[in-house]
C-alpha cells in the first residue's frame, strides 16, 4: 500500500539532498581527498594481429573511499616506443611484435603494465559474424527498434545483436521479406549488396545517408566501418571464417568494472574484453554498443566513457555481436569520510555492506527484538506467536536467542505449512490442474511432504518436470481435463526453474533478448510426446513410435518452417534419438545442473524474504534487467549448490545475516535507497496470511463452511487459510485482498482497492471476530482484566510489541472519556489495531 500523504518537510529534505553543494567542482572534490594508491588496468595484456589495440585505465584510490578514473590526467610512456603508440586516452595500438612496458604517472606516483605483442604483421581471417555483424551491433542497426525488430525495418530483417549471422548474411546478400509463421519469402527479394557497383550497395548508402534512410546516419562515408563493409563487398561479399567449422568466435564478454561509484563530476572508462573460442582475449571496447538505462544518472559515449549526470543508481548495457553484458553505476553527492564500522555475520553481509560502503550509504541499525520477532515469524511460518511467547523472547537476555529462534521455527510444523503454501502457489496446486479433488490433494501432499522432508530442490524440480504416469506432480501438466499444450508447459517450467521468460520467442525470435524461435521450439519438443492415456489421467511420454499405447509417432512441427522439430537444449545440442523414450527426464537433469537453475532458486527465495529479488521481478532475468548485486547472486547460487540445493539451509543463511535483520527505520543516507537492502521495507501480507493473522489476533478461528461449493464437507477446526486450495475455498475476503488463484506463477503484490477498504470498515472478518463469544476480547473481559492489561495483550498478539508509554496513556485517556459500554470501546480499539498498516504489513 503506497503512502498517501507526505509532509512538506520531508519533500524539502529530498530536494535539498538532491541539490549539488555550491562551489563543489570536480577539481575541488578530488583535491579535498588524499590520493592513497594508483593502479593500472589491465596490468598484463597480450595482443595479436595487425593493428591490435588495448585500452588502459589508470585508477586512483582516495581517502574518501572513492576510486577515480585519472587516465586522461596521467602521463604515459613506453619502454620501447617502436613497438606501438599510446594515446592520451589510454589506448595502445600495436605496431611491432615483442614485449613492452607501459608506465603511467599521476600525482607523484607511477604504475606499470606489461604488453606482449604477437603476430603484429598477420591479418586476422575475415569473419562476417565478427567483422560485419559487429558493426551492425555497435551502430544499433540490429536493435529491436530498428532492423532487429520482429519484422525488421524497411524490408531488411536482421537478428538482434547479430545472434544468427547466417540469417543476417542471407538477408543482406540475397534479400527477402519476413513472414512471422512462414519460412519462405512472399515478396520481392532485394539484395543489400551490389557486387558490380559496391559503392551503391544499400548496406552502405543507407547508413551513410547518401540515399534517404529512416534510421538516420550511422557512419560517414570514408569512416572505418564504411571502408570495412566496402572492402568486403569488393572482395565478393564472402561469409568468411565460420565459427561452427573451427573458426574463432566470441565465447563470452566481460566488462570492467562490474560496479562502480562516481561523484557528481566523475567519469569512468569501461573496458570490454572478449574471451575467444581459441583461448585468447581481445579488447573490444571500441567495437560494442553502449546504452545507459537512465541518462539522468550517467551518460556513456560511443567509446565507453561514462560520465555522471545526476545522483542515483542505474546500469549500462553493453551489446557485442552475439552477446550482451551490463555494469552498474551509482552517482553520489558527497563521499562519507568517517564511514562507521558495520558488523557482518556471513558472506551476504560482505557483499551487501561492501556495496553500501562503495555507494556511501550507511545501513540502518539492527532491528529491535520486537521488529525481528514479528518479521521472522511471518517469514518462516506465516503466523503470529501467542503473547506469552512474545513476552518470553523479549525478556530473554540470551545473546544467541535470535539464532535459536530461527532453528525452532525452521523445525516447526508451521514452517512446513507456510512454505508448502508458498510452493503450492508457485507450482499451481489447484483443482483445475487435475479436475479431481483427490488428485489435487495428492499433488498438494507431494509439495508439502517435499518441504517437510527438506527434499533437495533440484530433486523436487526433476520430479515435477519429468513426472509421468499417475504420479502426483504430473498434475502440473493438466488444465481442467486435458494435458496442456507443450509450449505452455515448457514456458512455465523455464519461468519457474530458470527465471526466464521465453514466451515472446514462440512466434519469432525474441525482440528484446537473445532467445530465438528455434530455441523455443527445440525445448518445446521435449514435451511433444505428452499424452493422457485413455482418459485415465495417466501421463504417457515417449517420442517416436513403438509404444503399445500409441499408434503413430509424436511429431512437433515448427510453426514457421513446418519441419519436424527435434528436442534440443538451449545451447543447440540435440537429444539423441535413443533417449527419446523418456525425454523430459533428460531435460530435467539438464535444467537442474544448469547455472540458471540455482540462480533462479536463490533469487526467488530472496524475493520472498525481502519483497524484491536481486533480479526483480524474480522470474525476469534478462540483459536489460541486471541484478542489483551480481556477485552476491553468484555466491548464493554457489553456496546453494554446495549444500545440495538445501532450501532450509538457504533460508537459514539469509535470515541469519545482519542484512535481513536490519531495522526498517531509515537514516539520512539510505532514505531514498530502494534496491540495496540498506534497511527493511514493509510489505503487505498475502490475503491468506492476513486472514490467519486476524484470526490469531482476535482468537477466533475462521469458519471455512463451503458444503454447497464442493459437497464434501468443511475442513477441521483450526485449519489455516494458507492451507486451503484456492478454487476449493470460496472467500470474499481473500478475493478482495488479491489472493492468487494459481492460474500462473505468482508475481508482485496486489494494489490496495476500494473493496479492501470496505472490508475493513464493515466486513465480518474485521467486525464479527472482535466480539465473538470465546474470542480473545471476550475471554479477557470475563477474566476481569483491566483496560491496561487488555491493551497490552492485544499489542502483543497483533503487533508483537508492548505499547509505547505515549500510546498506552493516550488509549487509557481515550477510554476514560468514552460513555459507551466498555465492550464497545475496547472493540473499537481492537478494530483500529487490526485495521492498521502496522498489523497488515510485515516490516
Amino acid at each position: 500500500m503506497k503512502t498517501k500523504f507526505t509532509s512538506l518537510g520531508f519533500v524539502l529534505s529530498l530536494i535539498l539532498a538532491a541539490a549539488p553543494m555550491a562551489g563543489q567542482s570536480a577539481a575541488d572534490m578530488q583535491a579535498e581527498a588524499k590520493l592513497l594508491s594508483l593502479s593500472l588496468m589491465p596490468d598484463d595484456a597480450t595482443l595479436w594481429g595487425s593493428d591490435a589495440s588495448q585500452r588502459f585505465v589508470v585508477l586512483g584510490k582516495y581517502a574518501d573511499g572513492l576510486e577515480r578514473d585519472v587516465t586522461r590526467d596521467s602521463r604515459f610512456s613506453l619502454s620501447n616506443p617502436g613497438s606501438g603508440e599510446i594515446e592520451d586516452s589510454g589506448r595502445f595500438i600495436a605496431r611491432r611484435s615483442g614485449q613492452v612496458a607501459l608506465t603511467a604517472r599521476f600525482g607523484g606516483r607511477e604504475v606499470k603494465a606489461t604488453i606482449r605483442i604477437e603476430g603484429a604483421g598477420e591479418v586476422r581471417p575475415f569473419s562476417f559474424a565478427r567483422d560485419i555483424g559487429g558493426i551492425f551491433t555497435k551502430r544499433g542497426c540490429n536493435n529491436s527498434d530498428c532492423h532487429g525488430g520482429v519484422k525488421g525495418q524497411g524490408g531488411l530483417k536482421l537478428t538482434k545483436n547479430a545472434l544468427h549471422p547466417k540469417e543476417d548474411y542471407r538477408w543482406i546478400v540475397e534479400g527477402g521479406v519476413f513472414q512471422v509463421l512462414v519460412d519462405e519469402s512472399k515478396g520481392p527479394e532485394n539484395p543489400r549488396v551490389d557486387l558490380e557497383q559496391p559503392e551503391k550497395s544499400l548496406i552502405l548508402s543507407k547508413p551513410a545517408m547518401t540515399v534517404p534512410h529512416g534510421g538516420g546516419q550511422r557512419f560517414a562515408v570514408g569512416s572505418g566501418d564504411y571502408e570495412t563493409i566496402l572492402n568486403w563487398i569488393r572482395s565478393g561479399a564472402p561469409y568468411g571464417e565460420d565459427s561452427g567449422a573451427g573458426g574463432v568466435s566470441i565465447a563470452s564478454v566481460e566488462v570492467f568494472p562490474r560496479q562502480t561509484v562516481l561523484d557528481r563530476q566523475g567519469r569512468r572508462q569501461l573496458l570490454v574484453t572478449a574471451h575467444l573460442s581459441n583461448g585468447r582475449q581481445e579488447d573490444i571496447t571500441d567495437q560494442v554498443l553502449y546504452i545507459s538505462n537512465d541518462e539522468n544518472v550517467v551518460e556513456v559515449s560511443d567509446s565507453g566513457l561514462v560520465r555522471a549526470a545526476g545522483s542515483g543508481e542505474t546500469s549500462v548495457l553493453i551489446r557485442a555481436a552475439g552477446h550482451a553484458a551490463s555494469t552498474g553505476f551509482g552517482v553520489i553527492e558527497k563521499a562519507i569520510v568517517d564511514y562507521p564500522k558495520v558488523e557482518r555475520r556471513n558472506f551476504i553481509d560482505e557483499f551487501v555492506f561492501n556495496k553500501l560502503r562503495k555507494f556511501n550509504i550507511i545501513p540502518s541499525e539492527l532491528s529491535s527484538d520486537e521488529e525481528f520477532l514479528r518479521r521472522i515469524c511471518l517469514d518462516l511460518t506465516g503466523t503470529l506467536p501467542p503473547p506469552e511467547r512474545v513476552r518470553e523472547f523479549l525478556a530473554s537476555e540470551n545473546p544467541r536467542k535470535r539464532d535459536e529462534l530461527i532453528e525452532i521455527l525452521l523445525d516447526s510444523p508451521e514452517y512446513v505449512d507456510y512454505w508448502g503454501f508458498r510452493f503450492s502457489d508457485l507450482m499451481r496446486v489447484t483443482v483445475t490442474s487435475a479436475n479431481v479433488p483427490d488428485m489435487t490433494k495428492a499433488y498438494e501432499d507431494w509439495v508439502t511432504n517435499s518441504i517437510a522432508a527438506n527434499k533437495p530442490y533440484d530433486q523436487m524440480a526433476r520430479e515435477r518436470v519429468a513426472a509421468q504416469g499417475y504420479a502426483a506432480p504430473a498434475r502440473n501438466l493438466f488444465y481442467v481435463t486435458e494435458v496442456m499444450k507443450p509450449e505452455k508447459i515448457m514456458a512455465e517450467h523455464v519461468r519457474v526453474f530458470f527465471g526466464r521468460r521465453l514466451d515472446c520467442a514462440q512466434c519469432h525470435n525474441h525482440p528484446f533478448e537473445n532467445w530465438s524461435q528455434n530455441q523455443f521450439w527445440g525445448l518445446t519438443a521435449f514435451y511433444s510426446g505428452l499424452e493422457e492415456l485413455r482418459d485415465s489421467h495417466v501421463v504417457l511420454d515417449a517420442l517416436g513410435g513403438g509404444h503399445v499405447d500409441r499408434a503413430g509417432e509424436a511429431k512437433l512441427l515448427h510453426p514457421r518452417t513446418k519441419e519436424e522439430v527435434v528436442p534440443a537444449f538451449l545451447e543447440g545440442r540435440r537429444l539423441p534419438e535413443k533417449e527419446w523414450m523418456d525425454p523430459r527426464l533428460k531435460l530435467a537433469k539438464w535444467m537442474t545442473s544448469h547455472p540458471y537453475f540455482a540462480e533462479a532458486a536463490v533469487n526467488r527465495i530472496w524475493g520472498y524474504l525481502f519483497a524484491r529479488g536481486i533480479v526483480d521481478p524474480v522470474d525476469d532475468f534478462r540483459t536489460t534487467n541486471p541484478p542489483s548485486h551480481p556477485a552476491l547472486l553468484e555466491a548464493l547460487a554457489e553456496d546453494f549448490r554446495d549444500h545440495n540445493h538445501d532450501l532450509k539451509q538457504l533460508i537459514r543463511t539469509i535470515v541469519q545475516s545482519r542484512t535481513y535483520q536490519l531495522s526498517g527505520k531509515p537514516n539520512e543516507t539510505n532514505r531514498r535507497d530502494k534496491v540495496n537492502y540498506s534497511r527493511a521495507f514493509s510489505r503487505p501480507l498475502d490475503a491468506a496470511l492476513l486472514l490467519d493473522a486476524i484470526s490469531r489476533a482476535t482468537g477466533v478461528e475462521e469458519d471455512f463452511d463451503f458444503h454447497n461449493f464442493v459437497g464434501e464437507g468443511s475442513p477441521p477446526p483450526g485449519t489455516r487459510a494458507m492451507q486451503m486450495i484456492p478454487d476449493l475455498c470460496p472467500s470474499q475476503f481473500m478475493d478482495a485482498f488479491g489472493r492468487s488463484m494459481r492460474k500462473m506463477p505468482v508475481l508482485g503484490n496486489p494494489e490496495p482497492t476500494l473493496g479492501q477498504a470496505l472490508h475493513m470498515w464493515v466486513g465480518s472478518t474485521y467486525t464479527s471476530k472482535i466480539t465473538t463469544e470465546g474470542g480473545r476480547l471476550d475471554r479477557l473481559l470475563k477474566m476481569g482484566a483491566s483496560d491496561q492489561s487488555i491493551i497490552e495483550e492485544f499489542y502483543l498478539s497483533a503487533l508483537m510489541r508492548f505499547p509505547t508509554p505515549g500510546e498506552r496513556a493516550d488509549l487509557l485517556e481515550f477510554m476514560r472519556q468514552r460513555t459507551s459500554r466498555r465492550e464497545e470501546v475496547l472493540g473499537g480499539f481492537v478494530w483500529a489495531l487490526i485495521s492498521s498498516r502496522e498489523f497488515a504489513y510485515n516490516h
